[in-house]
């Protein structure tokens, strides 16, 4: 079963990695924007980006999903690729053919969001970018698939740098604002788009089946639908606090939202990206249902301790990275982390659904869900404003979280190591208590200092008996293959040293 976990753990951490180095530059950007954009500026920003994620969604309708599940479907390697074929086909014809109507409609949906048709134009450019993405987004699955993370990193972080350098140009030395980070978004897709393109083209030989497409949407579009209630449950609290309060409580709202959202960043988002194809590939294991239960445990013990770091350095790090006037937003993130803590185990639990192709349960959670935060949102931001929107979050994604456990269970039933994460939670809640009454002066102090509690977690957990002998095996094993290459690493400089030495002596 190690080895197994071994398996995901290496290729989820070659995804982290990707996103840790996607999010430092996202991070070193924090300063340049807050800088030269305005709270407002910041949240026109946040809203054009999150209505072209809509358009997004509905275009792609849950195609990239039914890649990942029908490809595993099949045996023959050519019907394996059909499935890829097909889905490239239908998000060209139906993206391109949107996207004439989209340009006729920026000024009407420019008003609908703003109530103001000034910038239609930042959403035409917005348009071209979704549809280029959604063109992306087959590749980047297939190349998941056939697990080059390596290389699906690789790419990202490329896009990604080239990203940061137009941005530098187009808003500290042209001044452009939001237009020059729109822009440099559109180029740096376009170039990411012509490598995809030569990629899979080498590899997938065009066809079309239009009962494979019939079974895909079939799989597909229930979890559009539920990614419409998720986009709701992530994001329209940035609608609502623009409608009841305004665009600088978006712009300092989005800033809390972007750290809140760093443990999906770094710890959901890698690990799905394996998790996703290679959960069904496990289903063949004999043990299977004890090895989901395990790395469940272990990427709870991961976010959780993610975002304990994160919650007990926010306010210091924002001090560092934002300019001034964004100071205000870390009081929300914590509020916001947990939230995504649940939303982690929302996403694990509900294999079983997938599992059986039984995805309307999704829809009807997530419709369900985004109804509930809808309601919530409007009734505690009109009284609390942003810590409104931040409690919202947190008792959406819970709801979430217990909706889904029982239809998933009962279609595939796992017994999930309940205590042992029920004492991960409290630890982690005792030492961010702990944490909260340290506030010296001095930056560097308070964040040496947290951070030392912070990375305590795993050793309280061990003096508590947390760990399994198995575990606490494991854990030995390796640090005695550590110890015994570093020993052999120092042993074999010494020895070159002495030889260096020797030839050299008169």
């Amino acid at each position: 079963m190690f080895n197994i976990i071994k398996g995901v753990a290496k290729h989820s951490i070659i995804y982290g990695i990707g996103d840790v180095l996607g999010k430092g530059i996202s991070f070193f950007m924090i300063p340049l924007y807050t800088y030269y954009l305005s709270t407002s500026d910041y949240g026109i920003l946040e809203l054009i980006d999150l209505t072209s994620y809509i358009i997004g969604m509905f275009l792609g309708m849950g195609v990239t999903h039914s890649v990942i599940r029908y490809y595993f479907e099949y045996d023959d390697e050519e019907k394996k690729k059909q499935v890829i074929s097909v889905a490239m086909i239908t998000i060209w014809v139906v993206s391109l053919s949107v996207l004439v109507g989209l340009f006729f409609l920026s000024k009407q949906i420019s008003a609908l969001v703003f109530n103001s048709t000034d910038y239609y134009r930042f959403f035409n450019i917005i348009f071209i970018t979704t549809v280029i993405q959604l063109s992306n987004e087959i590749p980047r699955a297939f190349i998941r698939i056939e697990q080059k993370s390596v290389l699906y990193v690789s790419v990202n972080f490329a896009k990604l740098l080239l990203s940061l350098f137009l941005n530098i140009i187009f808003i500290v030395y042209l001044k452009m604002g939001i237009m020059g980070i729109l822009l440099s978004s559109l180029i740096a897709t376009v170039t990411a788009n012509i490598f995809f393109m030569i990629y899979i083209f080498r590899r997938v030989r065009l066809s079309y089946s239009f009962k494979l497409l019939s079974a895909m949407l079939k799989y597909g579009l229930p979890i559009m639908w539920s990614w419409f209630g998720m986009f709701v449950l992530h994001f329209g609290d940035r609608f609502i606090l623009q409608r009841l309060t305004s665009l600088s409580d978006v712009g300092i709202y989005s800033l809390a939202y972007k750290f809140g959202f760093v443990t999906n960043l770094l710890v959901l988002s890698p690990f799905l990206l394996m998790w996703a194809p290679k959960r069904f590939d496990l289903i063949k294991e004999p043990n299977a249902k004890n090895i989901y239960a395990v790395i469940f445990t272990y990427f709870m013990f991961i976010e959780i301790f993610v975002s304990l770091g994160i919650a007990v350095l926010i306010k210091d790090v924002i001090k560092l990275v934002a300019d001034p006037k964004f100071h205000g937003a870390y009081q929300y993130v914590s509020t916001i982390l947990l939230g995504y803590i649940f939303y982690g185990a929302f996403q694990y639990i509900q294999f079983g659904i997938h599992l059986e192709k039984k995805t309307k349960y999704l829809a009807y959670a997530t419709l369900i869900g985004a109804g509930l935060n809808i309601g919530a949102n409007y009734l505690l931001i009109s009284s609390i404003h942003i810590w409104g929107a931040a409690l919202t979050t947190a008792i959406s994604f819970l709801f979430l979280m217990i909706f889904i456990y029982f239809p998933s269970q009962k279609l595939y039933y796992i017994r999930y190591e309940f205590g042992r994460i029920t004492k991960m939670s409290l630890i982690a809640l005792v030492l961010y208590i702990i944490a909260s009454f340290f506030n010296p002066s001095h930056v560097a102090v308070s964040l040496a200092v947290k951070l030392s509690i912070a990375v305590s977690f795993p050793f309280v957990l061990y003096f508590i008996g947390f760990y399994t002998s198995q575990e606490l095996a494991k854990l030995a094993e390796i640090r005695s293959q550590i110890y015994c290459l570093l020993t052999e690493k120092v042993g074999s400089r010494m020895i070159r040293t002495l030889g260096l030495f020797r030839r050299n002596k008169p």
